[in-house]
Protein backbone atom coordinates (compact mmCIF):
# COMPACT_ATOMS: atom_id res chain seq x y z
CA UNK A 1 0.00 0.00 0.00
CA UNK A 2 2.70 2.71 0.76
CA UNK A 3 4.85 1.51 -2.22
CA UNK A 4 1.38 2.50 -4.08
CA UNK A 5 0.96 5.41 -2.49
CA UNK A 6 5.00 6.36 -3.19
CA UNK A 7 4.34 5.62 -6.73
CA UNK A 8 1.59 8.00 -7.28
CA UNK A 9 3.09 11.09 -5.83
CA UNK A 10 6.26 9.99 -7.88
CA UNK A 11 5.37 12.16 -10.67
CA UNK A 12 3.84 15.03 -9.15
CA UNK A 13 7.47 15.38 -6.94
CA UNK A 14 8.95 15.19 -10.26
CA UNK A 15 7.06 17.48 -12.00
CA UNK A 16 7.39 20.15 -9.07
CA UNK A 17 11.14 19.47 -9.25
CA UNK A 18 11.24 20.72 -12.77
CA UNK A 19 8.86 23.19 -12.57
CA UNK A 20 10.77 24.83 -9.97
CA UNK A 21 14.27 24.86 -11.74
CA UNK A 22 12.46 25.70 -15.25
CA UNK A 23 10.87 29.48 -12.95
CA UNK A 24 14.69 29.78 -11.81
CA UNK A 25 15.73 29.46 -15.06
CA UNK A 26 13.62 32.48 -16.66
CA UNK A 27 15.35 34.60 -14.25
CA UNK A 28 18.27 35.57 -16.59
CA UNK A 29 17.47 39.50 -16.20
CA UNK A 30 16.98 41.23 -12.94
CA UNK A 31 13.80 43.32 -12.46
CA UNK A 32 14.12 47.30 -12.53
CA UNK A 33 14.60 48.40 -8.98
CA UNK A 34 15.36 52.09 -9.98
CA UNK A 35 11.61 53.08 -10.00
CA UNK A 36 9.23 50.89 -7.80
CA UNK A 37 5.72 50.38 -9.33
CA UNK A 38 2.82 52.76 -9.13
CA UNK A 39 0.90 50.25 -7.21
CA UNK A 40 3.40 50.28 -4.21
CA UNK A 41 3.86 53.99 -4.20
CA UNK A 42 0.24 54.65 -4.12
CA UNK A 43 0.23 51.70 -0.97
CA UNK A 44 2.83 53.45 0.66
CA UNK A 45 1.15 56.88 0.08
CA UNK A 46 -1.53 55.75 1.80
CA UNK A 47 -0.22 53.88 4.25
CA UNK A 48 1.72 56.96 5.83
CA UNK A 49 -1.31 59.25 5.29
CA UNK A 50 -3.16 56.66 7.75
CA UNK A 51 0.26 56.72 9.90
CA UNK A 52 0.08 60.50 10.13
CA UNK A 53 -4.11 60.52 10.56
CA UNK A 54 -3.58 57.85 13.69
CA UNK A 55 -0.15 60.18 15.05
CA UNK A 56 -1.81 63.26 14.73
CA UNK A 57 -5.21 61.64 16.15
CA UNK A 58 -7.28 63.27 12.95
CA UNK A 59 -11.08 63.24 12.92
CA UNK A 60 -12.83 62.09 9.60
CA UNK A 61 -13.73 65.54 8.71
CA UNK A 62 -9.77 66.35 8.98
CA UNK A 63 -8.83 63.07 7.03
CA UNK A 64 -11.54 64.49 4.47
CA UNK A 65 -9.62 67.83 3.98
CA UNK A 66 -6.30 66.15 4.11
CA UNK A 67 -7.85 64.36 1.29
CA UNK A 68 -9.41 67.22 -0.51
CA UNK A 69 -5.91 69.12 0.03
CA UNK A 70 -3.78 66.50 -1.81
CA UNK A 71 -5.92 65.81 -4.52
CA UNK A 72 -5.69 69.87 -5.31
CA UNK A 73 -2.10 69.37 -5.24
CA UNK A 74 -1.76 65.86 -7.79
CA UNK A 75 -3.90 68.34 -9.70
CA UNK A 76 -1.49 71.37 -9.42
CA UNK A 77 1.45 69.05 -9.95
CA UNK A 78 -0.13 67.48 -13.30
CA UNK A 79 -0.46 70.87 -14.72
CA UNK A 80 2.40 71.96 -13.82
CA UNK A 81 4.26 68.87 -15.77
CA UNK A 82 1.96 69.19 -18.44
CA UNK A 83 3.38 72.99 -18.43
CA UNK A 84 6.97 72.13 -18.58
CA UNK A 85 6.74 69.32 -21.06
CA UNK A 86 5.64 72.85 -23.51
CA UNK A 87 7.50 74.78 -22.38
CA UNK A 88 10.50 72.06 -23.09
CA UNK A 89 9.18 71.32 -26.46
CA UNK A 90 9.50 75.52 -27.38
CA UNK A 91 12.54 75.44 -26.29
CA UNK A 92 13.61 72.37 -28.12
CA UNK A 93 11.98 73.87 -31.48
CA UNK A 94 14.16 77.29 -30.91
CA UNK A 95 17.43 75.39 -30.10
CA UNK A 96 16.85 73.55 -33.35
CA UNK A 97 15.99 76.81 -35.59
CA UNK A 98 18.98 78.67 -34.69
CA UNK A 99 21.49 75.50 -35.25
CA UNK A 100 19.59 75.75 -38.68
CA UNK A 101 20.18 79.41 -39.02
CA UNK A 102 23.77 78.73 -38.64
CA UNK A 103 23.27 75.85 -41.69
CA UNK A 104 23.30 76.16 -45.39
CA UNK A 105 20.60 74.46 -47.21
CA UNK A 106 22.05 71.44 -47.94
CA UNK A 107 23.58 70.84 -44.57
CA UNK A 108 20.25 71.80 -43.06
CA UNK A 109 19.25 69.12 -45.25
CA UNK A 110 21.49 66.78 -43.95
CA UNK A 111 20.63 67.45 -40.17
CA UNK A 112 17.23 67.23 -40.73
CA UNK A 113 18.12 63.57 -42.32
CA UNK A 114 20.30 62.78 -39.18
CA UNK A 115 17.78 64.14 -36.41
CA UNK A 116 14.85 61.51 -38.36
CA UNK A 117 17.55 58.56 -38.13
CA UNK A 118 17.83 59.61 -34.45
CA UNK A 119 14.37 59.77 -33.92
CA UNK A 120 13.76 56.44 -35.72
CA UNK A 121 16.09 54.68 -33.37
CA UNK A 122 14.74 56.08 -29.81
CA UNK A 123 11.15 55.18 -31.25
CA UNK A 124 13.21 51.32 -31.92
CA UNK A 125 14.77 51.29 -28.41
CA UNK A 126 11.07 52.77 -26.86
CA UNK A 127 9.70 49.90 -28.38
CA UNK A 128 11.81 47.16 -28.00
CA UNK A 129 11.88 48.53 -24.12
CA UNK A 130 7.99 48.01 -24.11
CA UNK A 131 8.08 44.45 -25.74
CA UNK A 132 10.81 43.40 -23.00
CA UNK A 133 8.62 44.91 -20.50
CA UNK A 134 5.80 42.73 -21.80
CA UNK A 135 7.68 40.03 -21.56
CA UNK A 136 8.36 40.35 -18.32
CA UNK A 137 4.64 40.57 -17.13
CA UNK A 138 4.20 37.83 -18.73
CA UNK A 139 6.66 35.47 -17.03
CA UNK A 140 5.64 37.13 -14.07
CA UNK A 141 2.33 36.06 -14.47
CA UNK A 142 3.10 32.64 -15.80
CA UNK A 143 4.96 32.38 -12.28
CA UNK A 144 2.34 33.19 -10.56
CA UNK A 145 -0.21 30.79 -12.83
CA UNK A 146 2.51 27.69 -12.26
CA UNK A 147 2.51 28.66 -8.01
CA UNK A 148 -0.81 28.78 -7.82
CA UNK A 149 -1.62 25.79 -9.08
CA UNK A 150 1.25 23.84 -7.79
CA UNK A 151 -0.52 25.26 -4.43
CA UNK A 152 -3.69 23.78 -5.06
CA UNK A 153 -1.88 20.06 -5.28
Amino acid sequence: MKMHVFLKSLPIAILAFFLAAALNAQTDQPAPTTRPAQEKVKARYHQNNDELAKELNLTEEQKAKFKQIDEEHATKVKAKRAANKEEAAKLREEHIKARKSVLTPEQAAKYDEIQAKKQAKREEKKARKAAEKSERKAKKSEKKAIKKELDKQ
